[in-house]
Protein backbone atom coordinates (compact mmCIF):
# COMPACT_ATOMS: atom_id res chain seq x y z
CA UNK A 1 0.00 0.00 0.00
CA UNK A 2 1.29 3.66 -0.82
CA UNK A 3 2.68 4.97 2.35
CA UNK A 4 0.61 8.75 1.19
CA UNK A 5 -2.84 6.79 0.98
CA UNK A 6 -1.90 5.22 4.51
CA UNK A 7 -1.17 8.91 5.24
CA UNK A 8 -4.31 10.27 4.31
CA UNK A 9 -6.66 7.63 5.91
CA UNK A 10 -5.06 7.76 9.17
CA UNK A 11 -4.94 11.81 9.13
CA UNK A 12 -8.40 11.51 8.44
CA UNK A 13 -9.36 9.12 11.04
CA UNK A 14 -7.86 10.89 13.83
CA UNK A 15 -9.51 14.34 12.41
CA UNK A 16 -13.03 12.13 12.78
CA UNK A 17 -11.48 11.22 16.32
CA UNK A 18 -10.84 14.91 17.08
CA UNK A 19 -14.12 16.13 15.77
CA UNK A 20 -15.49 13.21 17.74
CA UNK A 21 -13.72 14.29 20.93
CA UNK A 22 -14.22 18.32 20.61
CA UNK A 23 -18.02 17.41 20.54
CA UNK A 24 -17.85 15.33 23.81
CA UNK A 25 -15.80 18.08 25.35
CA UNK A 26 -18.38 20.83 24.15
CA UNK A 27 -21.41 19.03 25.58
CA UNK A 28 -19.96 18.20 28.61
CA UNK A 29 -19.05 21.79 29.50
CA UNK A 30 -22.60 22.63 28.54
CA UNK A 31 -24.32 20.41 30.97
CA UNK A 32 -21.45 21.43 33.74
CA UNK A 33 -22.22 25.20 32.72
CA UNK A 34 -25.95 24.51 33.27
CA UNK A 35 -25.16 22.63 36.52
CA UNK A 36 -23.23 25.67 37.92
CA UNK A 37 -25.73 28.17 36.58
CA UNK A 38 -28.33 25.90 38.91
CA UNK A 39 -26.24 25.72 41.95
CA UNK A 40 -25.25 29.56 41.68
CA UNK A 41 -29.16 30.68 41.38
CA UNK A 42 -30.05 28.28 44.42
CA UNK A 43 -26.90 29.57 46.40
CA UNK A 44 -27.95 32.94 45.62
CA UNK A 45 -31.59 33.43 44.95
CA UNK A 46 -34.14 34.54 47.85
CA UNK A 47 -36.10 31.72 50.03
CA UNK A 48 -39.14 33.06 51.50
CA UNK A 49 -40.59 31.19 54.23
CA UNK A 50 -44.06 31.94 56.13
CA UNK A 51 -44.86 30.56 60.21
CA UNK A 52 -46.23 31.52 62.93
CA UNK A 53 -44.77 32.33 66.54
CA UNK A 54 -45.65 33.23 70.00
CA UNK A 55 -43.60 35.64 72.25
CA UNK A 56 -43.64 35.75 75.38
CA UNK A 57 -43.28 39.48 77.09
CA UNK A 58 -43.53 38.79 80.69
CA UNK A 59 -46.03 35.67 80.99
CA UNK A 60 -48.35 37.75 78.06
CA UNK A 61 -48.15 35.54 74.60
CA UNK A 62 -48.05 37.27 71.41
CA UNK A 63 -48.93 35.45 68.34
CA UNK A 64 -47.10 36.63 65.13
CA UNK A 65 -47.46 35.63 61.59
CA UNK A 66 -43.68 36.17 59.97
CA UNK A 67 -42.58 35.85 56.76
CA UNK A 68 -39.19 35.86 56.56
CA UNK A 69 -35.95 35.72 53.94
CA UNK A 70 -33.52 33.44 54.86
CA UNK A 71 -31.90 33.31 51.08
CA UNK A 72 -29.20 35.41 49.87
CA UNK A 73 -30.57 38.12 48.01
CA UNK A 74 -33.62 40.76 47.98
CA UNK A 75 -37.01 39.03 47.79
CA UNK A 76 -39.31 41.93 46.21
CA UNK A 77 -43.65 40.44 46.71
CA UNK A 78 -45.48 41.26 44.18
CA UNK A 79 -48.73 38.86 45.32
CA UNK A 80 -49.28 37.46 48.95
CA UNK A 81 -52.66 35.88 48.95
CA UNK A 82 -54.17 33.56 51.79
CA UNK A 83 -57.15 31.56 52.28
CA UNK A 84 -59.00 31.70 54.40
CA UNK A 85 -59.17 35.39 54.98
CA UNK A 86 -56.81 36.51 58.05
CA UNK A 87 -58.51 39.96 58.59
CA UNK A 88 -60.17 38.87 61.54
CA UNK A 89 -57.46 37.44 62.84
CA UNK A 90 -55.25 41.51 62.96
CA UNK A 91 -54.71 42.24 66.43
CA UNK A 92 -55.34 45.87 65.30
CA UNK A 93 -57.77 48.34 67.00
CA UNK A 94 -59.79 51.02 65.35
CA UNK A 95 -58.15 50.62 61.81
CA UNK A 96 -59.60 49.44 58.46
CA UNK A 97 -56.37 49.26 57.15
CA UNK A 98 -55.33 45.29 56.54
CA UNK A 99 -51.22 45.03 57.06
CA UNK A 100 -51.37 41.64 55.54
CA UNK A 101 -52.11 43.28 52.20
CA UNK A 102 -49.11 45.78 52.75
CA UNK A 103 -46.52 42.29 52.35
CA UNK A 104 -47.30 42.47 48.34
CA UNK A 105 -45.65 46.01 48.08
CA UNK A 106 -42.71 45.36 50.15
CA UNK A 107 -38.84 44.16 49.55
CA UNK A 108 -37.44 41.71 52.09
CA UNK A 109 -33.68 41.91 52.50
CA UNK A 110 -31.53 38.87 53.05
CA UNK A 111 -32.00 37.39 57.04
CA UNK A 112 -34.83 39.81 57.81
CA UNK A 113 -39.14 39.53 58.37
CA UNK A 114 -41.24 41.04 58.73
CA UNK A 115 -43.68 40.36 61.01
CA UNK A 116 -47.64 41.26 61.61
CA UNK A 117 -49.31 40.52 65.02
CA UNK A 118 -52.65 38.15 64.76
CA UNK A 119 -55.06 37.32 67.39
CA UNK A 120 -54.05 33.31 68.33
CA UNK A 121 -57.80 32.18 68.88
CA UNK A 122 -59.39 33.50 66.11
CA UNK A 123 -56.25 32.24 63.62
CA UNK A 124 -57.43 29.12 61.39
CA UNK A 125 -55.56 25.49 61.27
CA UNK A 126 -54.43 25.89 58.17
CA UNK A 127 -54.19 28.82 55.90
CA UNK A 128 -53.19 28.16 52.11
CA UNK A 129 -50.54 31.19 50.81
CA UNK A 130 -50.02 31.86 47.56
CA UNK A 131 -46.89 34.31 46.95
CA UNK A 132 -45.05 35.20 44.29
CA UNK A 133 -41.52 37.21 44.55
CA UNK A 134 -38.39 38.07 42.53
CA UNK A 135 -35.09 38.56 43.09
CA UNK A 136 -33.50 40.86 39.91
CA UNK A 137 -33.41 38.05 37.88
CA UNK A 138 -35.99 35.60 38.21
CA UNK A 139 -39.43 35.23 39.22
CA UNK A 140 -40.52 32.67 41.95
CA UNK A 141 -43.81 31.04 42.40
CA UNK A 142 -45.30 29.20 45.24
CA UNK A 143 -48.45 27.80 46.78
CA UNK A 144 -48.06 26.38 50.32
CA UNK A 145 -50.30 25.19 52.79
CA UNK A 146 -49.35 25.69 56.51
CA UNK A 147 -50.51 25.07 60.13
CA UNK A 148 -49.72 28.40 61.37
CA UNK A 149 -50.13 27.42 65.34
CA UNK A 150 -48.24 24.51 65.04
CA UNK A 151 -45.67 24.42 68.00
CA UNK A 152 -45.97 28.09 68.37
CA UNK A 153 -45.77 27.68 71.88
CA UNK A 154 -43.00 25.15 73.09
CA UNK A 155 -41.89 25.84 76.63
CA UNK A 156 -38.34 27.29 76.91
CA UNK A 157 -36.90 28.04 79.98
CA UNK A 158 -35.00 31.89 80.95
CA UNK A 159 -33.26 33.69 83.56
CA UNK A 160 -36.47 34.88 86.37
CA UNK A 161 -36.35 37.44 88.64
CA UNK A 162 -34.89 36.57 92.35
CA UNK A 163 -37.44 36.23 95.01
CA UNK A 164 -35.23 38.02 97.22
CA UNK A 165 -36.73 41.65 97.12
CA UNK A 166 -33.20 43.26 97.90
CA UNK A 167 -31.70 41.86 95.06
CA UNK A 168 -34.77 41.82 92.67
CA UNK A 169 -34.55 43.59 89.53
CA UNK A 170 -37.18 46.91 89.16
CA UNK A 171 -39.95 45.28 87.38
CA UNK A 172 -39.29 47.18 83.73
CA UNK A 173 -35.56 46.00 83.28
CA UNK A 174 -37.07 42.54 84.55
CA UNK A 175 -39.86 42.94 81.38
CA UNK A 176 -36.98 44.21 78.61
CA UNK A 177 -34.61 41.52 79.60
CA UNK A 178 -37.75 38.56 79.52
CA UNK A 179 -38.87 39.85 75.66
CA UNK A 180 -35.12 40.13 74.50
CA UNK A 181 -34.60 36.29 75.71
CA UNK A 182 -37.83 35.66 73.87
CA UNK A 183 -36.72 37.21 71.16
CA UNK A 184 -33.50 35.84 71.22
CA UNK A 185 -34.58 32.59 71.26
CA UNK A 186 -37.19 32.62 68.46
CA UNK A 187 -34.25 35.38 66.34
CA UNK A 188 -36.92 37.51 64.95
Amino acid sequence: MDPQIVSIVVNGILSILSFVLCWISIRTSQKTLKQNNIMIENATRPYLSIYGQTINCNGNQHFYLVVKNSGASPATITNFSYSPDLSQSLETKNTSRNFLDDLSKCTIPPGQSRICKLTYEKVPEEVVFDVTYHSSEKTYSEKNIINLRAATSMLTAKCGKSSNKKKAISSNIHVISYTLQEMLQKKL
